[in-house]
């Protein structure tokens, strides 16, 4: 997670929303957490927050960039 933190830093986005993101919802409508598409340079970096800690960075609207790579219960997905 650090080195996404110097890239995006790197590139001064850290302070930009992270826009695209999606809920994940299983078929019987309970929600395990959200998964944020990062992009830079063309790629796309995938960033999930399981549940119940979605909830606190989806609590003021769409987080920045920063405030979800260094939320403690994210993860980034290869």
């Amino acid at each position: 997670m650090e080195q996404l933190i110097k890239l995006f830093s790197k590139h001064q986005m850290l302070a930009k929303p992270a826009e695209k993101y999606t809920l994940l919802i299983d078929e019987n409508q309970v929600t395990n957490g959200v998964l944020f598409f990062l992009s830079l340079e063309g790629k796309s970096y995938k960033v999930i927050v399981a549940a119940p800690h979605h909830e606190s960075i989806l609590r003021d609207g769409t987080p920045s960039i920063k405030t979800v790579l260094e939320h403690k219960e994210a993860m980034y997905l290869k």
